[in-house]
């Protein structure tokens, strides 16, 4: 006799394409950060912050003397000066996603057999695991800085300015996101207006067009998800972007104090080149950059390949530069650099990064089971036929060495 399927059987028919399909651990390849830089799940330590020793000043109570002559022989050594070894808090910050499934069409595709199942479901938890990476990459670049600012607003047609135009943000099925819109970027600011939801995206015309009452919305306005931030407090990381641009207090150490906790910034102030990134990766050099990868904006990447003399020299020297199709690598001295075009990177600037200082912490990267168990990933609705599936992340970027960064500005 026939089992008639209930919400529990097509639960377990959810999990198990989940394990079956290999998403679990699938990154797409321009999620580059994720990619790059392995989730290490930390412990917290002081209260809810994972703790970081950082050095921000070396030893300086250093004495000189010949071995002969005047001045050898027994030294009144020099004053202990003592190097600074601080701790860095960082706090994890967690990204929620909920999908719901009717039961009438989870329970007519199991009935179907797993096959069915997973034919008719499988796009669905590929695109929730996608979803949720695509805003988990947003957050690690551009956390606490916004995904774009206002030049204009007509009746809700916002068009985004030239310097923080990112094509790949707005490009990637943003339709229906909900936004809001804030004065700025700094720990206090005013919203303008309340939801305003994707409705288009002009990308050739840099417009992202917004239902819901946006007459407040003006120039200068900055645009994050909803929920990202409030008027007083920051809801998501800080993303690198913010990291390489700090000038004041961020893990609990101010870079007022410490230079070696500020990035280095370099202005291009023209189309990027090899030797502009040369330049900047000299900068880095001085800091203690050894192996950079740069991350910039496809379209700034091909410009790249109008240095014909770059282009012979790397298709002999590197396997992986053949056209630059995936990416260009130099040797400077002892310090690699890698450029990789990103979708997410904004025009305007490129970011150089110190691979061997980046580190992704928290208490889980993205998943769909309970935090603790890994079993439960399934909520049914209160008075409503339909089962929600949920995925989360709980996590934030960090450097310990972010003077060795540097910040490409001023690409046109």
């Amino acid at each position: 006799m026939a089992v008639a399927n209930d919400p529990t059987t097509m639960a377990g028919d959810f999990k198990n394409l989940y394990k079956d399909s290999g998403l679990l651990n699938a990154i797409p390849s321009w999620m580059i950060l994720q990619d790059r830089f392995p989730f290490e799940e930390a412990e917290a330590g002081l209260g809810q912050y994972y703790i970081f020793g950082v050095v921000l000043q070396r030893e300086q109570g250093f004495t000189y003397a010949p071995s002969s002559g005047t001045g050898s022989g027994v030294q009144t050594l020099n004053a202990a000066v003592a190097g600074v070894i601080s701790q860095a808090q960082v706090e994890g910050y967690s990204i929620y996603l909920r999908s719901r499934l009717s039961y009438d069409a989870a329970a007519k595709a199991s009935r179907a057999g797993k096959k069915a199942f997973a034919q008719a479901y499988g796009a669905v938890l590929k695109n929730m695991k996608e979803s949720h990476q695509f805003r988990l990459e947003l957050s690690l670049m551009y956390g606490r800085d916004g995904l774009g600012v206002v030049a204009s607003n007509t009746t809700g047609a916002l068009v985004i300015s030239d310097s923080s135009w990112a094509s790949g943000i707005w490009a990637s099925g943003m339709k229906g996101a909900v936004l809001e819109a804030w004065t700025g970027t700094g720990a206090s600011v005013t919203q303008h207006d309340g939801d305003l939801t994707v409705s288009t995206v002009d990308v050739s015309n840099k417009t992202v067009t917004v239902t819901g009452t946006s007459t407040s919305v003006v120039a200068n306005d900055v645009l994050y998800f909803k929920g990202a931030r409030t008027a007083t407090t920051y809801r998501e990381c800080p993303g690198l972007f913010r990291i390489m641009s700090n000038t004041g207090s961020l893990f609990n150490i101010d870079a007022a104090q410490y230079e070696l906790w500020k990035g280095q910034s370099y202005a291009v102030n023209g189309n990027l080149t090899l030797t502009a990134i040369m330049n900047a990766s000299a900068l880095g050099m001085v800091y203690g950059l050894e192996k950079a990868i740069l991350i910039c904006a496809p379209t700034k990447f091909a410009q790249l390949a109008s240095d014909e003399a770059a282009l012979r020299r790397y298709v002999s020297d590197s396997t992986k530069t053949k056209r630059g199709v995936k990416g260009i690598s130099f040797l400077m001295g002892n310090v690699e650099t890698e450029i990789l075009p990103h979708p997410l990177c904004k025009e305007s600037h490129a970011m150089m990064l110190s691979e061997d200082s980046i580190h992704r912490v928290g208490a889980t990267d993205i998943t769909f089971g309970m935090p603790g168990s890994g079993e439960k990933m399934e909520v049914h609705v209160t008075d409503s036929s339909a089962i929600e599936f949920r995925s989360m992340s709980d996590q934030a970027i960090f450097s310990d060495q972010p003077s060795t960064m540097v910040l490409l500005t001023a690409i046109s």
